[in-house]
């Protein structure tokens, strides 16, 4: 008996302390970009929270709690998922550009004539315009690492860098070794 009064005393204002957890989380989790790296957690974080106004509403503040609760937690794991994930997206990016220095560099050398058979006038032509444009998003995307917007970098390099493989030639040219004189 004494044991269910305290439950309704508990229960008869809106928890307060649980909505400001909630709140800080959510705000956290703004914090460390969930919007960008942990779309969908903090979307469910704010939907629980928007729960708990509505629950508070109807002055169910035991659904209240709970969902404040959840709130907090799906904040909190919001938070955590968009700092590995952006953690990720840097060391991605990282790997990418010094993969696109090393690429643009290879196709300056292919077309200074010191690597690689002679290249026709069209191959040559398309091989300047990727390594361009190549050079240009690499210096972009650093611009972009230097304001930790890992993902758009990823977004801006990956496609130059794929162009500039497509135009990088691949056949070698005929062979010279052993055996031909």
């Amino acid at each position: 008996m004494a044991l269910s009064a305290l439950i309704a005393a508990g229960c008869s204002s809106p928890p307060s302390k649980e909505h400001d957890q909630a709140v800080a989380a959510l705000t956290a989790a703004r914090a460390a970009e969930a919007a960008t790296y942990a779309p969908e957690e903090l979307a469910a974080a704010q939907s629980s929270l928007d729960k708990y106004d509505q629950a508070v509403e109807q002055d169910d503040y035991r659904q209240a709690l709970s969902d404040a609760i959840d709130a907090r937690d799906r904040g909190f794991e919001a938070a955590r998922l968009a700092a590995t994930a952006k953690s990720d997206a840097r060391a991605q990016l990282q790997t990418l550009m010094a993969d696109a220095d090393a690429l643009i560099r290879s196709a300056n050398g292919r077309l200074a004539g010191t690597a690689g058979p002679r290249l026709n006038t069209a191959a040559a032509d398309r091989l300047r315009n990727a390594a361009r444009s190549a050079s240009t998003a690499l210096q972009e995307t650093r611009t972009q690492f230097d304001a930790q917007h890992y993902r758009d970098g990823l977004m801006r390099l990956r496609p130059a860098c794929d162009e500039l493989k497509k135009a990088m030639p691949t056949a070698a040219g005929p062979r010279r070794g052993r055996g031909t004189r």
